[in-house]
């Protein structure tokens, strides 16, 4: 397993770098809809809209006795979004965010449209120092914690990048104060948050380790080497895919700290387990000669909730299987997702050679590699597609295939049996 592990470090961040032949950096474009407030252009106000929907054909899990539940297709609206942004007088920039997400044939009654974003922010030294309070997405942890949807290089963020999701953070979003700059080659951004209760209170009928309600505050950070072109950091997100319109390696770190967040049960009594999550990660984007360019992230993440945590989560779960006769993992495209472990993500794609951002194809792989304390086996799932990129990022076409691994209890044991798959055909339009 370290073999295999090791040659998929080797093909998905190095591979390509032996061959490439670096142009000049393009200047990257800016938001479509923007009107200027004042005669010097230091103060606009603007809007993006995206919509992001998925054509699906599910391989559904298992149930428990090993019998094949079929599968499942339907279409689903994965991301609805309005974002309205000011910025004033290189002093204050204000960020909103509305949408609904997750809206398939299963809803019951109308789409619900939730607050994603709503952050205030002060510059004190621009560029160096920004200040800023409210729910926001200064996230720390990793790359992919912090990432812009709208570029991504896979169709979708994988799961466990957002280890709280559902639980004490919304959708990557928590209450807090942040602080965030670039000074040199360094681009940090720290916050301290108070994240959203979630969980049980102390009792008796806790059999595991959980979540439970605190009012504790947390920490996180996320910092950042930019060996090469600098990015614009004014909005909260970085790309995981930019297409080589700059010249970009940067290596990363981060944390996300919560103290005595988790509940475990410990003889007669209990415990109260800190959450501590790291990570460390790589991102390379870099023109090449006739107009391609090359793509490419690495993570290695360490999650440490507590012994034994883990938890499965399936992305808008259409199944109508019984949740009673299911593996532990659930029914339909549940996976084992998020625990106490270590997870490694790899991804590449190559944009074949052309002329501008229209008609442009552009393939990729991923894996993961997961390893979760409670399971007695390791997994690798991996992720195949296609990007046609109509008109670069704003009208684009994804199609793409993702295995999950599914486990199963042998000999009390819960090891990786077999792998199920999914086939997603993405539509994105934003402006």
């Amino acid at each position: 397993m370290k073999n295999l592990i090791l040659k998929c470090l080797v093909i998905f961040f190095i591979g390509f770098i032996s061959e490439s032949k670096l142009l000049a950096q393009q200047e990257l474009k800016q938001p479509n809809l923007r009107f200027y407030l004042s005669e010097d252009k230091s103060s606009y106000a603007g809007a993006i809209f995206v919509n992001q929907v998925w054509t699906r054909h599910i391989w559904n899990n298992p149930d428990a006795l090993g019998n094949d539940m079929g599968g499942d297709f339907d279409l689903a609206i994965r991301r609805s979004r309005a974002i309205f942004y000011t910025y004033l007088f290189d002093k204050v920039f204000i960020y909103t965010q509305l949408g609904s997400d997750g809206n398939s044939f299963k809803l019951q009654g109308n789409p619900v449209v939730s607050l994603y974003n709503a952050q205030t922010e002060y510059i004190f030294v621009k560029e160096k120092f920004h200040l800023g309070f409210g729910l926001n997405t200064w996230n720390g942890l990793s790359r992919y914690n912090n990432c812009r949807l709208l570029e991504y290089l896979v169709v979708d963020n994988p799961g466990f990048a957002f280890p709280l999701g559902g639980r004490t953070d919304k959708l990557g979003r928590q209450l807090g104060i942040y602080a965030k700059g670039t000074i040199g080659k360094l681009h940090y951004r720290t916050s301290i948050v108070k994240p959203f209760q979630f969980g049980v209170k102390e009792n008796e009928q806790i059999q595991k380790v959980t979540e439970r309600l605190n009012d504790n505050l947390a920490f996180k950070g996320y910092f950042s080497w930019q060996f090469f072109d600098k990015e614009a950091t004014l909005m909260p997100y970085m790309t995981m895919n930019n297409l080589g319109r700059a010249k970009m390696l940067n290596l990363g770190g981060g944390f996300y700290y919560h103290p005595e967040a988790m509940i475990q049960p410990v003889g007669a009594g209990f415990e109260y387990p800190d959450i501590f999550l790291f990570s460390v990660d790589a991102f390379l984007d870099l023109p090449l000669k006739n107009g391609a360019a090359i793509t490419s992230y690495l993570a290695y993440n360490n999650y440490n909730f507590g012994d034994n945590y883990l938890r499965s989560a399936g992305s808008i779960n259409v199944s109508n299987a019984d949740p009673t006769s299911a593996l532990k993992q659930g029914i339909g495209n549940a996976e084992w997702e998020v625990g106490t472990g270590q997870i490694v993500r790899g991804e590449a794609g190559y944009l074949l050679p052309g002329k501008g951002m229209k008609n442009r194809f552009q393939p990729y792989g991923a894996f993961t590699w997961k390893n979760f304390m409670v399971l007695s086996e390791s997994s690798l799932q991996y992720d195949l597609g296609v990007n046609w990129l109509m008109n670069a990022h704003n009208l684009k076409w994804t199609l793409q295939y993702s295995s999950r691994p599914i486990y199963t209890t042998v000999e009390g044991k819960d090891v990786w049996s077999s792998s199920k798959g999914q086939l997603i055909l993405q539509t994105q339009i934003f402006f």
